[in-house]
Order: structure tokens, then sequence, then C-alpha cells
């Protein structure tokens, strides 16, 4: 009789436990979703230009969201340049240069226009190798390039006053 006892406790503990289970993943997964959503922030810039400034690895679930966070923020915004900067990604592969190249192909859909900055010498010996065609795509190996670029684009003009 207390073999049958302990056996019906630790069935009903079992089942105990794998709901605790069950429920921790579930936080676990929502927690998982929504640091992925803040790990890419879309900026805006100033009026039609927005930047997403992408640092550490890119996998498919981020370059997903990367891709759905920016073209919301274009419609929304109504902004028509959007800059993606990999300054801070360490490396880029196949499947990352073709989510770069589907979000610019999207992006081009709904009448907006792209710039990836952050083109460092090894990512561009990397695409190369891949044999990835980024001709039709504006690059810049900077920011800072691209902030210039986006602003001739867009019509803005800084000049340096001088000090008297």
């Amino acid at each position: 009789m207390a073999k049958s006892a302990t056996c019906s406790n630790i069935r009903r503990n079992k089942g105990r436990v794998l709901n605790s289970v069950a429920a921790f993943s579930e936080i676990i997964i929502r927690q998982q979703e929504e640091l992925l959503e803040l790990s890419t922030p879309v900026v805006k810039l100033w009026e039609g230009v927005l930047a997403i400034p992408l640092i550490g690895t890119l996998d498919s679930n981020r370059t997903q969201v990367v891709m759905e966070s920016l073209l919301q923020s274009l419609v929304s915004t109504e902004s028509e340049l959007a800059i993606i900067d990999i300054t801070g990604v360490p490396t880029v592969d196949t499947l990352v240069a073709q989510h770069l190249l589907r979000t610019v192909t999207a992006i081009r859909l709904m009448g907006a226009d792209c710039i990836i900055s952050g083109i460092r010498p090894q990512i561009a010996q990397t695409i190369v190798h891949l044999g990835i065609d980024m001709r039709d795509i504006t690059t810049k190996a900077t920011l800072a390039e691209a902030l210039k670029l986006a602003m001739g684009k867009t019509g803005w003009r800084i000049t340096r006053q001088t000090q008297e």
C-alpha cells in the first residue's frame, strides 16, 4: 500500500513539475521575443530618413524582425529612405546577405530606397567570395558616408560656420 501511495504522489508531482516547466518555457519564449524586438531599434534620423543600427550576430529570426520593424516604421513615418548599418555585425554569411537583399527588395517595393552602411573590408571580401551580387544596392563603408548620402538625397545640407 505504501508503494502505491508513493507512486501516486510521484505521478501527481510529475504533473505539477511538467505544468511548471511549460509555464516557464512560455515565459522564456516571450522574453526572448521581446529582447529580439528591443535589439533591433528603428531610429528616425530626420523627416523621411530612418536608420537601424545592427549589433551582434544576425540569424534568420533576427533578420526577419529587422525587416518587419523597418517596413512597419517606413509606413508609419512615411519615410522614403532607410539606412541599415551593419558596422556592429561581426560576420556576414550567405544567409545574412540574402536576408539583407530581401529587406532592400521589400523596401524598394514599398517605394522607398535603402543604403547599407558599415561594409568593412572583411565583409566585402566575404560577400564577393560568396558570389552575392550587390551592384544594385547602395552601400557605404561607414555610417558617416551613408548619412552624407542620405542628406544629399533628401535635400539637406550642413555647412560649418567659421568662428570670428
